[in-house]
Protein backbone atom coordinates (compact mmCIF):
# COMPACT_ATOMS: atom_id res chain seq x y z
CA UNK A 1 0.00 0.00 0.00
CA UNK A 2 1.41 3.25 -1.36
CA UNK A 3 1.30 5.99 1.94
CA UNK A 4 0.10 9.51 1.33
CA UNK A 5 3.21 11.91 0.96
CA UNK A 6 2.56 13.47 4.52
CA UNK A 7 3.18 9.89 5.85
CA UNK A 8 5.90 9.41 4.17
CA UNK A 9 7.69 12.06 5.53
CA UNK A 10 6.70 11.37 8.78
CA UNK A 11 7.76 7.36 8.54
CA UNK A 12 11.18 9.49 6.89
CA UNK A 13 11.70 11.61 9.88
CA UNK A 14 10.78 8.80 12.80
CA UNK A 15 13.37 6.53 11.33
CA UNK A 16 15.63 8.66 10.51
CA UNK A 17 15.86 10.27 13.77
CA UNK A 18 15.95 6.33 15.27
CA UNK A 19 18.75 5.83 13.38
CA UNK A 20 20.68 8.53 14.63
CA UNK A 21 19.84 7.77 18.31
CA UNK A 22 20.73 4.24 17.22
CA UNK A 23 23.92 5.02 15.96
CA UNK A 24 25.36 6.92 18.26
CA UNK A 25 24.96 5.00 21.25
CA UNK A 26 26.33 1.90 18.91
CA UNK A 27 29.38 4.39 18.81
CA UNK A 28 29.65 5.06 22.26
CA UNK A 29 29.22 2.10 23.51
CA UNK A 30 32.31 0.01 21.29
CA UNK A 31 34.51 3.09 22.53
CA UNK A 32 34.35 1.24 25.70
CA UNK A 33 35.42 -2.46 24.39
CA UNK A 34 38.96 -1.44 23.30
CA UNK A 35 39.90 -4.18 26.12
CA UNK A 36 37.84 -6.67 24.57
CA UNK A 37 39.83 -6.69 20.71
CA UNK A 38 40.76 -4.63 18.52
CA UNK A 39 38.31 -3.41 15.33
CA UNK A 40 38.08 -6.24 13.30
CA UNK A 41 37.16 -8.16 16.48
CA UNK A 42 34.25 -6.29 17.29
CA UNK A 43 33.31 -6.34 13.14
CA UNK A 44 33.39 -10.00 12.82
CA UNK A 45 31.95 -11.09 15.79
CA UNK A 46 28.77 -8.23 15.55
CA UNK A 47 28.26 -9.87 11.73
CA UNK A 48 28.66 -13.14 12.62
CA UNK A 49 26.26 -13.50 16.09
CA UNK A 50 23.61 -11.19 14.23
CA UNK A 51 23.10 -12.10 10.63
CA UNK A 52 20.90 -15.11 11.25
CA UNK A 53 18.57 -12.76 12.69
CA UNK A 54 18.17 -11.28 9.36
CA UNK A 55 18.79 -14.08 7.17
CA UNK A 56 15.81 -15.95 9.04
CA UNK A 57 13.38 -13.40 8.85
CA UNK A 58 14.55 -13.10 4.84
CA UNK A 59 13.66 -16.51 4.63
CA UNK A 60 10.30 -16.96 6.12
CA UNK A 61 9.05 -13.76 4.60
CA UNK A 62 10.37 -14.47 0.75
CA UNK A 63 8.68 -13.35 -1.69
CA UNK A 64 8.72 -14.40 -5.56
CA UNK A 65 9.54 -10.86 -7.22
CA UNK A 66 12.03 -10.16 -4.51
CA UNK A 67 14.16 -12.33 -7.00
CA UNK A 68 15.30 -8.91 -9.16
CA UNK A 69 19.20 -9.51 -9.92
CA UNK A 70 19.97 -6.10 -10.65
CA UNK A 71 18.38 -4.99 -7.04
CA UNK A 72 20.37 -7.76 -5.73
CA UNK A 73 23.54 -6.40 -7.01
CA UNK A 74 23.23 -3.21 -6.06
CA UNK A 75 22.41 -3.94 -2.11
CA UNK A 76 25.28 -6.47 -2.70
CA UNK A 77 27.39 -3.43 -3.89
CA UNK A 78 26.23 -1.48 -0.48
CA UNK A 79 26.97 -4.05 1.39
CA UNK A 80 30.66 -3.89 0.27
CA UNK A 81 30.40 -0.30 0.76
CA UNK A 82 29.22 0.23 4.24
CA UNK A 83 28.37 -3.05 6.06
CA UNK A 84 31.96 -4.25 5.07
CA UNK A 85 34.47 -1.59 4.55
CA UNK A 86 32.35 1.81 5.91
CA UNK A 87 31.74 -0.42 9.65
CA UNK A 88 35.78 -1.56 10.20
CA UNK A 89 36.70 1.73 9.14
CA UNK A 90 34.34 3.50 11.68
CA UNK A 91 35.27 1.05 14.75
CA UNK A 92 39.21 1.96 13.95
CA UNK A 93 38.19 5.29 13.85
CA UNK A 94 36.44 5.21 17.23
CA UNK A 95 39.68 3.40 18.43
CA UNK A 96 41.82 5.47 18.00
CA UNK A 97 39.71 9.38 17.69
CA UNK A 98 37.37 8.37 20.17
CA UNK A 99 33.64 9.05 19.32
CA UNK A 100 33.41 12.67 20.00
CA UNK A 101 35.91 13.67 16.96
CA UNK A 102 34.56 10.45 15.02
CA UNK A 103 30.28 10.97 15.26
CA UNK A 104 30.61 14.55 14.50
CA UNK A 105 33.27 13.96 11.78
CA UNK A 106 31.13 11.36 10.45
CA UNK A 107 28.09 14.26 9.69
CA UNK A 108 29.57 15.17 6.42
CA UNK A 109 28.65 12.29 4.50
CA UNK A 110 25.17 14.58 3.57
CA UNK A 111 27.51 17.08 1.44
CA UNK A 112 29.06 13.83 -0.19
CA UNK A 113 25.70 11.60 -0.16
CA UNK A 114 24.11 15.32 -1.62
CA UNK A 115 26.62 15.79 -4.38
CA UNK A 116 26.02 12.25 -5.55
CA UNK A 117 22.43 12.21 -5.36
CA UNK A 118 22.10 15.22 -7.46
CA UNK A 119 24.81 14.09 -10.23
CA UNK A 120 23.89 9.85 -10.05
CA UNK A 121 20.16 9.97 -9.14
CA UNK A 122 18.91 13.35 -10.22
CA UNK A 123 17.55 14.79 -7.36
CA UNK A 124 16.64 18.57 -6.91
CA UNK A 125 17.21 19.13 -3.47
CA UNK A 126 16.14 22.93 -2.13
CA UNK A 127 17.89 26.03 -1.06
CA UNK A 128 17.56 25.35 2.63
CA UNK A 129 18.86 21.65 1.99
CA UNK A 130 22.35 22.92 0.67
CA UNK A 131 22.32 25.51 3.26
CA UNK A 132 21.54 23.02 5.98
CA UNK A 133 24.72 20.91 4.42
CA UNK A 134 27.01 23.70 4.74
CA UNK A 135 26.51 24.20 8.73
CA UNK A 136 26.88 20.28 8.38
CA UNK A 137 30.22 20.66 6.99
CA UNK A 138 31.65 23.55 8.91
CA UNK A 139 30.56 21.89 12.34
CA UNK A 140 33.24 19.01 10.70
CA UNK A 141 35.59 21.64 10.17
CA UNK A 142 35.22 22.96 14.16
CA UNK A 143 35.57 19.56 15.48
CA UNK A 144 38.65 18.79 13.65
CA UNK A 145 40.71 21.76 15.33
CA UNK A 146 42.90 19.97 17.64
CA UNK A 147 43.12 21.51 21.17
CA UNK A 148 45.30 20.53 24.30
CA UNK A 149 41.79 19.41 25.99
CA UNK A 150 40.65 16.84 22.91
CA UNK A 151 42.27 14.23 24.64
CA UNK A 152 45.12 11.55 23.40
CA UNK A 153 43.80 10.99 19.57
CA UNK A 154 46.37 11.79 17.16
CA UNK A 155 45.70 13.77 14.03
CA UNK A 156 47.56 11.01 11.40
CA UNK A 157 44.31 8.90 12.18
CA UNK A 158 42.27 11.88 10.56
CA UNK A 159 42.07 10.20 7.51
CA UNK A 160 39.91 7.22 8.69
CA UNK A 161 36.57 8.61 9.70
CA UNK A 162 36.76 10.40 6.12
CA UNK A 163 37.80 7.20 4.49
CA UNK A 164 34.62 5.74 6.21
CA UNK A 165 32.59 8.81 4.68
CA UNK A 166 33.30 7.91 1.20
CA UNK A 167 32.51 4.46 1.61
CA UNK A 168 29.30 5.08 3.32
CA UNK A 169 28.45 7.68 0.69
CA UNK A 170 29.22 5.56 -1.73
CA UNK A 171 27.10 3.12 -0.08
CA UNK A 172 23.93 5.39 0.27
CA UNK A 173 23.68 5.70 -3.83
CA UNK A 174 23.67 2.23 -4.21
CA UNK A 175 20.80 1.85 -1.64
CA UNK A 176 18.73 4.46 -3.15
CA UNK A 177 19.25 2.87 -6.39
CA UNK A 178 18.23 -0.71 -5.25
CA UNK A 179 15.40 0.54 -3.17
CA UNK A 180 13.91 2.55 -6.23
CA UNK A 181 14.03 -1.22 -8.04
CA UNK A 182 12.91 -3.43 -5.20
CA UNK A 183 11.28 -1.07 -2.32
CA UNK A 184 11.85 -3.81 0.75
CA UNK A 185 14.58 -2.38 3.44
CA UNK A 186 14.70 -5.30 5.27
CA UNK A 187 15.50 -7.63 2.27
CA UNK A 188 18.88 -5.10 1.93
CA UNK A 189 19.50 -5.29 4.82
CA UNK A 190 19.78 -8.90 5.04
CA UNK A 191 21.99 -8.76 2.06
CA UNK A 192 24.01 -5.86 2.68
CA UNK A 193 24.91 -7.52 6.60
CA UNK A 194 26.11 -10.70 4.72
CA UNK A 195 27.79 -8.88 1.72
CA UNK A 196 29.93 -7.07 4.36
CA UNK A 197 30.83 -10.24 6.37
CA UNK A 198 32.23 -11.97 3.56
CA UNK A 199 34.17 -8.79 2.71
CA UNK A 200 35.49 -8.40 6.31
CA UNK A 201 36.24 -12.07 6.42
CA UNK A 202 38.64 -11.33 3.14
CA UNK A 203 39.65 -8.42 4.49
CA UNK A 204 40.92 -10.36 7.62
CA UNK A 205 43.35 -12.61 5.68
CA UNK A 206 45.52 -10.42 4.71
CA UNK A 207 45.83 -8.41 7.98
CA UNK A 208 49.00 -8.91 10.40
CA UNK A 209 49.97 -8.86 14.48
CA UNK A 210 47.85 -6.44 16.72
CA UNK A 211 45.24 -5.86 13.60
CA UNK A 212 44.19 -9.29 13.26
CA UNK A 213 40.99 -10.69 14.82
CA UNK A 214 41.66 -12.46 18.15
CA UNK A 215 38.37 -14.30 19.03
CA UNK A 216 39.94 -15.85 22.39
CA UNK A 217 38.09 -13.64 24.76
CA UNK A 218 34.64 -15.03 25.27
CA UNK A 219 33.56 -12.04 26.92
CA UNK A 220 34.44 -9.99 23.61
CA UNK A 221 31.26 -12.19 22.16
CA UNK A 222 29.03 -11.02 24.35
CA UNK A 223 29.98 -7.83 24.21
CA UNK A 224 30.44 -7.34 20.42
CA UNK A 225 27.18 -9.48 19.57
CA UNK A 226 25.36 -6.66 22.18
CA UNK A 227 27.07 -3.66 20.24
CA UNK A 228 26.87 -5.50 17.10
CA UNK A 229 22.70 -5.94 17.67
CA UNK A 230 22.36 -2.43 18.43
CA UNK A 231 24.39 -1.26 15.10
CA UNK A 232 22.07 -3.66 13.24
CA UNK A 233 18.75 -1.81 14.38
CA UNK A 234 20.37 1.34 12.72
CA UNK A 235 21.28 -0.35 9.67
CA UNK A 236 17.60 -1.48 9.60
CA UNK A 237 16.59 1.75 10.47
CA UNK A 238 18.69 3.40 8.13
CA UNK A 239 17.14 1.18 5.29
CA UNK A 240 13.58 1.80 6.03
CA UNK A 241 13.98 5.57 6.26
CA UNK A 242 15.69 6.03 2.70
CA UNK A 243 12.88 4.05 1.33
CA UNK A 244 10.59 6.35 2.12
CA UNK A 245 12.06 9.74 1.17
CA UNK A 246 15.30 11.25 -1.17
CA UNK A 247 18.85 10.34 0.11
CA UNK A 248 19.26 14.70 0.62
CA UNK A 249 16.27 14.38 3.07
CA UNK A 250 16.65 11.71 5.49
CA UNK A 251 21.23 11.46 5.08
CA UNK A 252 21.79 14.93 6.87
CA UNK A 253 19.31 13.92 9.41
CA UNK A 254 20.99 10.35 9.72
CA UNK A 255 24.25 12.91 10.97
CA UNK A 256 22.20 14.10 13.95
CA UNK A 257 23.96 11.25 15.38
CA UNK A 258 26.87 13.65 16.34
CA UNK A 259 24.76 15.29 18.90
CA UNK A 260 22.89 12.04 21.06
CA UNK A 261 26.79 10.59 20.73
CA UNK A 262 28.71 13.80 22.32
CA UNK A 263 25.79 13.31 24.84
CA UNK A 264 26.04 9.95 25.46
CA UNK A 265 29.51 9.75 25.75
CA UNK A 266 29.72 12.93 27.96
CA UNK A 267 28.35 10.69 30.59
CA UNK A 268 29.13 7.12 29.94
CA UNK A 269 32.64 8.07 29.19
CA UNK A 270 33.78 10.68 31.59
CA UNK A 271 37.16 9.42 32.33
CA UNK A 272 37.89 8.23 29.02
CA UNK A 273 36.73 10.76 26.66
CA UNK A 274 37.48 14.52 26.79
CA UNK A 275 34.51 16.44 24.94
CA UNK A 276 35.95 19.95 24.05
CA UNK A 277 34.24 23.54 23.07
CA UNK A 278 34.89 22.75 19.68
CA UNK A 279 33.78 18.98 19.20
CA UNK A 280 30.57 20.94 21.00
CA UNK A 281 30.13 23.80 18.77
CA UNK A 282 30.65 21.32 15.88
CA UNK A 283 27.85 19.38 16.59
CA UNK A 284 25.94 22.54 17.44
CA UNK A 285 26.11 23.33 13.78
CA UNK A 286 25.22 20.05 12.76
CA UNK A 287 22.32 19.65 14.62
CA UNK A 288 21.33 23.00 12.93
CA UNK A 289 21.57 22.18 9.87
CA UNK A 290 19.24 18.74 10.40
CA UNK A 291 16.75 21.11 12.57
CA UNK A 292 16.60 23.58 9.07
CA UNK A 293 15.36 20.33 6.96
CA UNK A 294 12.64 18.78 9.70
CA UNK A 295 11.24 22.33 10.42
CA UNK A 296 11.24 23.25 6.09
CA UNK A 297 9.33 19.28 5.61
CA UNK A 298 6.77 19.69 8.48
CA UNK A 299 5.71 23.75 7.42
CA UNK A 300 5.82 23.04 3.96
Amino acid sequence: MVCPLSENIILAVTFAFSTAILTATFQTIARKGRSYGNAATGVVIGLVINSPILLLYSFFSWEPHWFNMKAIGLFIATGFAATGLGRFLLYFSIHKLGVAITSPLLSSIPLFTGLMAVGVLGETPALNVWLATILIVLGCVFITLKQESSGNWNLKYIWVPFASVLSYSVASIFRKMGLNILPEPLLGSTITYVAGLFLVLFLCLFMKGDNKPDFRNKSAWIFYGFVGLINMLSLVSRWTSTSYADLTIVTPLFATSGFFALVISKFLLRNDEHVTIWSFVGTVLIVSGGAIITWNLFSG
